[in-house]
C-alpha cells in the first residue's frame, strides 16, 4: 500500500517554476524535499517516512 493514503502525486512544471525535478510539499504547503535532475528515491523516501510515517 505505502504512501498511497497520504501522499498525493500532481504532475506539474516544477522543474520550469521551481528549478527541480521534483517535490515533495508537506500539508502545511512547505517544502520537505526537493530532487534534482536525477532522482534520488532514497532521499524521498527518507523525508516521506519523517513526515508521513513509515510506509503500510
Amino acid at each position: 500500500m505505502g504512501w498511497e493514503s497520504r501522499i498525493r502525486y500532481a504532475a506539474g512544471p516544477a522543474r520550469n517554476d521551481l528549478g527541480f525535478g521534483a517535490v515533495l510539499v508537506r500539508p502545511d504547503g512547505t517544502v520537505a524535499w526537493a530532487g534534482d535532475r536525477d532522482s534520488d528515491r532514497e532521499a524521498f523516501e527518507r523525508a516521506a517516512g519523517r513526515w508521513f510515517g513509515d510506509p503500510a
